[in-house]
Order: C-alpha cells, then structure tokens, then sequence
C-alpha cells in the first residue's frame, strides 16, 4: 500500500511540473526572459562599438593637437614660406576631422538604429562634443594666424586658402552632427523610459480594446495611445487607481516588485523596485471592481 502511495505522488508531481511548462504563462515568461538576455547581449556589444570608435576618435584629438603645437609660434611663420610643409600639417588634421567625422556618422546611425541604449553614452558623447569644441577653437585660432600670414604670400599661398576651408568646415560638420546625435540620445533615452498606464472595469477595458472578453490583455501597435497614461519608468514609485473595491494586475509584472495600499478611501499601486517592475512589460494594465 506504501509503494501504491508512492507511485501515485510521483506520477502526480511529474504531471504537475509538465503541466506548468507546456502553459502559455510559462511558455510566455521563458520567451520574455530570452528576449532580455538578447537585449543585454545585445547592450553589450553596442556598448564594445562605440567605446572603440570614442577611443578612436580621442586617439585622433591627440595627433590634431600634436600638429597644433608644432605649427605654433615662431615656427609656424618659417613653414608659411615653405607651402609643401604646412600643406601636409593641414592635410593631415583634416584627414584626421574626415575620420572623426566618419566615426561620428557611425556612431549616428548606432543610434538610431538601436533597440537599447546604454546610459554612459550620452555622458561620453558629450565629453566627445567638449573636447572636440576646445580643438575646433586652437584649430580656428591656428588658421586665422595662418591666413593672416598667407596675405603676404598671395600667389604662393592661394591653394592653402582652398585646404584651411575645407578643414573648417569639416570641422563644423562634426559639430552638427554631434548635435544631432546628442538629441537622437536624448529621444531614445526618452523612449525607452517611457511606461504606459490605464486601468478601469473589464468593461471599460475591452472598450479600449485592451483585453479581450475572457480577460485576455492585447498590447499592440494598434492601441489608441491616448487610453494610457506615460510615465517616467525611472522616476514613478506609485501609481493611484481611484476608489476601489478589488483590483488586480493584468499585465505580468514581478510580485516582489510592487504592492497596493488604500489611503483616504483611494487605492494606489507602490512601486518598491521600478527596474524589475518593468523589466518585464512596459505597459500596466489594471483591471478594478468598484
């Protein structure tokens, strides 16, 4: 009768545990959490690029200045009276502004082609736009001197007029261009820290067309956005429901991660952990009884 007991609570507990992995809740969180690891694999390699292309680019910075200092003073003067020297010093800083210019591109496109976006580059981009605004300024100052010079030397010295112009607008281009990716940051930071809130009765949820009859939640792009409320995902610890009998979460959201409390006759959801509550889903959908 023992071994029969024992059979039966063995065949019982394998049943269970193939039961929970062939659900949809299970099939669906596993397929969430391989969606995440890829999105921090992801993360990883994006964050690998462009430390490589800013190192590039500081490598770069480093040899303009080097350039700079031998171009300055009393010697700079001598080099005017020899085009083919100061030539190849001015070529070779717009060689190396084409390639951060290139670089910079690069990086653009990063942007905004990607799904994630690590939080230090914005930081590293804007140490970038300092470092490169403080070279733009030895660099105007160098080739002001230099055009000043040249008008002594108006026949010798017209084509260098053609290369100092083109490095200053070289130079210029970088610097749109590190705008334009700065506020592509800023836009995908936004994004990305952005939640979507709405509660209400099943009734008035299957209105919005956020669940279904059987209570099924649909999250996609057809959702008329002005039935959410944005959030800052970052920022955002509560969430207040109204006045409430019961309520319940629909959207899937880690149980550790938050509670609900009633203050004043009015419920409010608490958000203990914000990174792990939306680590998950980006929407919050909750379903009230009044």
């Amino acid at each position: 009768m023992k071994n029969v007991f024992l059979l039966v609570v063995t065949v019982f507990a394998a049943f269970a545990c193939t039961t929970v992995k062939d659900s949809d809740d299970y099939k669906l969180l596993a397929a969430r959490t391989a969606s995440l690891e890829e999105q921090i694999r992801d993360r990883e390699k994006e964050v690998e690029e462009v430390t490589a292309s800013i190192g590039k680019i500081d490598s770069n910075l480093m040899k303009i200045s080097e350039h700079v200092e031998i171009m300055d003073g009393v010697k700079l003067r001598e080099m005017v009276k020899k085009p083919g020297e100061i030539d190849l010093m001015i070529t070779e800083i717009g060689d190396y502004v084409k390639q951060n210019n290139e670089m910079i591109a690069t990086l653009e496109k990063k942007v905004n082609e990607s799904k994630t976006i690590n939080s230090g580059l914005k930081t590293m981009i804007a140490m970038k736009n300092t470092q490169v605004e403080e070279k733009e300024k030895q660099i105007q100052e160098l080739l002001s001197t230099i055009e000043k010079m040249q008008s002594e030397f108006h026949g010798q010295l017209a084509q260098r007029d053609s290369t100092i112009a083109r490095v200053r607008n070289e130079i210029n281009q970088t610097q749109v261009q590190l705008e334009h990716t700065k506020e592509d940051v800023r836009i995908k930071e936004e994004e990305l820290n952005t939640g979507f809130v709405t509660f209400g009765s099943k009734q008035e949820l299957a209105q919005k067309g956020v669940i279904q009859s059987g209570g099924k939640v649909i999250l996609n792009n057809q959702l008329d956005a002005e039935d959410f409320t944005p959030v800052d995902i970052k920022s955002t610890n509560e969430v207040k429901i109204g006045v409430t009998k019961r309520q319940k979460l629909v959207t899937s959201h880690p149980t550790d991660s938050y509670y609900f409390i009633k203050t004043d006759g009015s419920t409010y959801l608490k958000i203990v952990e914000q990174e792990k509550f939306w680590s998950v889903s980006k929407y919050l959908v909750v379903l009230t009884e009044n």
